[in-house]
């Protein structure tokens, strides 16, 4: 598999927990309130996305896996410090140290950012 293609299934893996657990909070949100119907709308809309995630993600989770994910946040991070507007330089300061953090630690790992 290709880097660019190991990338794209890193942020889509992601993507999918993200999704997963907004869909685990919307369950608890209409079971607090009592809603059946919605409730049971939100349990298959979970079951899909899980089978989603099965079908895409069937092999064992790797370090690799963590490293992406790892090496994917860094990125955001470094991108969030270049939105950063004036007078946000201590917010910039610790958006690029979070990141060259997670970089040594993968390459201290083995791994290249």
């Amino acid at each position: 598999m290709t880097r660019a293609k190991r990338d794209d299934m890193v942020v889509i893996g992601m993507g999918l927990i993200t999704l997963l657990e907004a869909v685990r909070q919307t369950e608890t949100w209409w079971r607090i309130q009592g809603n059946d119907e919605a409730l049971r709308h939100a349990r298959v809309l979970g079951h899909a996305v899980r089978e989603t995630h099965r079908k895409f993600f069937s092999q064992a989770y790797s370090t690799d896996d963590d490293v992406g994910q790892a090496l994917f946040t860094a990125e955001g991070l470094r991108d969030a410090a270049r939105q950063c507007h004036e007078g946000q330089a201590a917010l910039h300061e610790r958006l690029i140290g979070g990141a060259e953090i997670i970089e040594r630690l993968c390459r201290s790992r083995g791994d290249q950012p």
